[in-house]
């Protein structure tokens, strides 16, 4: 509960940091003992052609970023900036444009209000039994509700059809999309959990009731299941997902909080299902980002946030590694919310390169 307040409250903060006037911004740092001096236009002048260096390489970045308020920090405190190379370093500190600067601020604010967090933490269970009735089911509740954004059909732009399936899953989708695809092709079989989790998936990116009905059973019967077994074991349960029968429920793909909420796979058993980051080991989990050729400092990092138990920061991070050059703004605050958030961030990140891709083709 406590991550899950803190990641939404930062996401909030955030925004309210970025969109406040450079005036209120710097008063606020100052009130809170940070110190993060925006430049002065003088300094700015002097070293404008340095800053433009350091951040025309950066995909991430809004071009007006280079005309917006600079911060001098100590380099220390943005040795990840400056091990990517995304900051201007000289004399030891390091110039960081605002749109980066709140990721460091958020980093300070964080830690504070997770160590007020942990104090109420520890003062809940005397007060659980007098708030039984008015805050207890509620608060307890918080940590499970998915409030992101609506899934159930696929966006304007990002729809696939089944003959778009080999590239996209190779390169867009989520590691656990990525893993049921995965096993499917290889055993030519899902168990009803991964099913449902990677059908709903499917039916939100863009595959319709026809195409999705015709991938699985074209997977399922290459193993000498027939084709009318296959429609009588599985067909109903593929319409299901597409309203098309029971409830006749337009239903979303599962959140992230859902999946890694969910009773844990057992690989060894055919389960393929969950979040790969909570369910692999941490062997597993190095094997599988090494094959799929994460570098050894992300892999790291991935590790390291999958101790700690930020399976969506995990996530985040293993956008960024498969992405090169992108930053999401999700990894900083608190991770990937929804598999199709990380699909469509994806499709984004290629459709430049698709679009040029076509170009070339067509001269």
């Amino acid at each position: 509960l406590r991550r899950w307040f803190l990641q939404n409250e930062l996401e909030l903060f955030k925004w309210r940091f970025v969109n406040n006037p450079p005036e209120d911004r710097a008063a606020w740092l100052r009130a809170k003992g940070l110190q993060y001096e925006a430049i002065s236009r003088d300094e700015y002048e002097e070293i404008k052609e340095e800053l433009h260096q350091a951040l025309s390489s950066r995909r991430d970045l809004d071009p007006a970023a280079e005309r917006s308020e600079h911060y001098k920090v100590a380099f220390e405190e943005v040795v990840d900036l400056v091990r990517q190379r995304r900051v201007y370093l000289r004399g030891g500190s390091a110039f960081v444009p605002a749109a980066d600067l709140v990721s460091i601020v958020a980093t300070a604010v964080r830690a504070q209000w997770s160590r007020r967090l942990a104090t109420a933490s520890h003062q809940w269970p005397a007060l659980r039994e007098e708030e039984a009735d008015r805050l207890a089911s509620f608060l307890e509740g918080l940590a499970t509700q998915y409030v992101g954004d609506d899934y159930s059909r696929p966006r304007s732009g990002s729809a696939v059809s089944l003959a778009d399936l080999p590239t996209v899953s190779r390169r867009s989708f989520p590691l656990c999309m990525h893993n049921m695809h995965a096993k499917l092709l290889e055993t030519k079989h899902l168990k009803h959990s991964a099913r449902q989790q990677f059908g709903l998936f499917l039916k939100t990116i863009g595959l319709s009731c026809e195409e999705s009905t015709a991938f699985f059973r074209a997977e399922f019967t290459k193993k000498g299941m027939a084709a009318d077994k296959f429609m009588r074991d599985y067909g109903y349960g593929i319409r299901y997902n597409y309203g098309l029968e029971g409830k006749r429920q337009d239903w979303s793909a599962m959140s992230c909080g859902k999946i890694i909420n969910s009773s844990g796979a057992n690989a060894a058993a055919g389960e393929h299902h969950g979040c790969p980051f909570r369910n692999y080991d941490e062997g597993q989990m190095r094997a599988t980002l090494q094959q799929m050729q994460v570098g050894a400092q992300d892999v790291q990092y991935i590790l390291d946030k999958v101790r700690g138990q930020h399976y969506q920061v995990a996530c985040g991070k293993f956008f960024e590694a498969r992405h090169k050059g992108s930053t999401l703004i999700e990894t900083d605050l608190g991770g990937i919310n929804h598999p199709n958030q990380y699909f469509e961030e994806s499709q984004k990140f290629f459709a430049p390169k698709d679009e040029a891709a076509a170009a070339g083709q067509a001269a």
